[in-house]
């Protein structure tokens, strides 16, 4: 009984508290300069909706954008994750609807499924296009295929875009895997798309705009 009551404690607070920390802000001149992590996972059909859209903003910006791929997210033990994955997909659905996009793929993911596109993009991390990358793996993905991953689709935009062949998926790769899911958590954050702006956190699927007028408004007053 006691265990149940702190889980629902832990999942009712945690939003709250997230929201509460990043808004605790550093005067400009003691932060360090301005950078975009994004914690996303490719099971995740929400990073379809968040990803174009960081992209274009860090593009129009002039800031980099660091992706940091996950295998590892959620609250452990969570009772609701499988609803939570299936409302994803209908909730990514509606909110692609808006730009006239849709999802083609209607069932959930396994993080094992996806688990070689995200150590592919982690050791694509150096290379300027990864991020290209990424999202071109996520359109194909989620909006143009169905059913089981087929790992040569996914290797030849790896050879497209970033002009060599897929790694080998070693434990060098799941280390790192791991960490980005560690670094998260130390920061305050558990979910994907999450987006840290200055210390600010924002779930970017649902945040586009309010990330643009809050990159604006530091861009404005270090200029």
């Amino acid at each position: 009984m006691a265990g149940m009551l702190r889980d629902r404690v832990q999942r009712s607070l945690a939003p709250r508290t997230v929201v509460a920390l990043s808004r605790l802000r550093l005067p400009r001149w003691l932060r360090r300069p301005l950078r975009l992590e994004l914690y996303f996972a490719f099971d995740d059909p929400y990073v379809a909706v968040a990803l174009p859209g960081l992209l274009s903003l860090a593009l129009e910006h002039g800031l980099p954008l660091d992706l940091y791929p996950l295998l590892e997210r959620g609250i452990a033990g969570d009772p609701a994750a499988r609803q939570r994955q299936l409302y994803s997909i209908v909730d990514a659905d509606r909110l692609l609807l808006r730009g006239g996009r849709q999802l083609s793929r209607r069932q959930p993911l396994a993080a094992t499924d996806c688990a070689f596109l995200a150590a592919w993009t982690e050791a694509a991390r150096r290379n300027p296009e990864v991020g290209s990358f990424a999202a071109a793996v996520v359109e194909a993905l989620w909006l143009n295929s169905t059913g089981p991953l087929q790992r040569e689709t996914y290797a030849e935009l790896h050879r497209g875009i970033l002009h060599c062949e897929p790694p080998a998926e070693t434990e060098q790769l799941q280390a790192a895997l791991s960490a980005n899911s560690r670094r998260l958590r130390s920061r305050g954050h558990w979910e994907s798309p999450a987006l840290r702006v200055d210390g600010e956190w924002f779930f970017a699927h649902e945040r586009l705009a309010q990330i643009a007028e809050r990159l604006d408004e530091l861009l404005g007053a270090v200029r």
